[in-house]
Formats: C-alpha cells, sequence, structure tokens
C-alpha cells in the first residue's frame, strides 16, 4: 500500500519537474542523468553496507546508515532543484562602434519636422489633392 502511494506520488511530481522543464530540455535531461547516477550509487552502497553488516554481524549503525542515504538522497534532490530551477543568463558580445538606438538629445526629436509646418493635412485631404492633379 505504501509502495504505490510512493509510485504515485513519484509519478506526479515527475510529470510536474518534466512540465516545468520542457523548454530546457538538453539541461534537464543532463541534470536528471546526474542525479539518477547519484542516487543509484547510493542506493548500491547502502545495500552493500547492509549486506557487510548482516554478514559480519555489526548492526551498531544500521540506522545511522538509513539517515545518512535519505540524506544523501534528499540533497541531490535539492541540488537537482535548484539547478533546473536557475536559468543561464546568455551574455551577447558588445560589437564595437555599435551606436545606441535611443538617445536624450532633444534636438534629435522625429516630430521637429511636423512642428514647423504651417498646416497639416488630414488622409482625406492628400487623396482629394491627388485627384485633383489628374
Amino acid at each position: 500500500m505504501v509502495r504505490k502511494i510512493n509510485q504515485f506520488i513519484t509519478f506526479i511530481l515527475g510529470t510536474k519537474l518534466m512540465m516545468w522543464a520542457v523548454p530546457d530540455s538538453k539541461r534537464f535531461i543532463k541534470g536528471i542523468a546526474i542525479t539518477a547516477v547519484a542516487v543509484l550509487l547510493v542506493i548500491y552502497f547502502h545495500g552493500e553496507y547492509l549486506r557487510w553488516a548482516e554478514l559480519s554481524g555489526n548492526t551498531t549503525y544500521l540506522s545511522s546508515s538509513y539517515i545518512i542515504k535519505n540524506l544523501i538522497i534528499l540533497i541531490s534532490l535539492i541540488i537537482l532543484f535548484i539547478y533546473l530551477k536557475k536559468t543561464k543568463k546568455k551574455v551577447y558580445p558588445k560589437v564595437k562602434g555599435e551606436e545606441k538606438i535611443y538617445t536624450k538629445n532633444t534636438n534629435e526629436d522625429y516630430f521637429d519636422k511636423f512642428r514647423n509646418k504651417e498646416k497639416l493635412r488630414t488622409k482625406a485631404e492628400q487623396i482629394l489633392e491627388k485627384d485633383e492633379k489628374k
């Protein structure tokens, strides 16, 4: 029963994590792969320790080993979450001679050519003027 609940929670969290990280799938796959290898190594070494403890009869640190195993797995998952959450900022190199698009000079205002006109004509007046010239 507990195993099924654990599998269900893992499935839900996995799908949420996948939906969240889809935009950068290369980074997502790399992070998941490294974390999976780390977790599998921890589980393998813990299993080896349990077999050694059973064969030698030295069971004094069994509870500590489970705590340490689960802490290492939890820390690796937290590191994975932080790794996936942090976005890479793209830095574009500056081009020599690149000019600023926006300047604060008021004498370069685009609308100055309209301010100095005596009368502005509407679109209808412009069309009528073209028709009269024909």
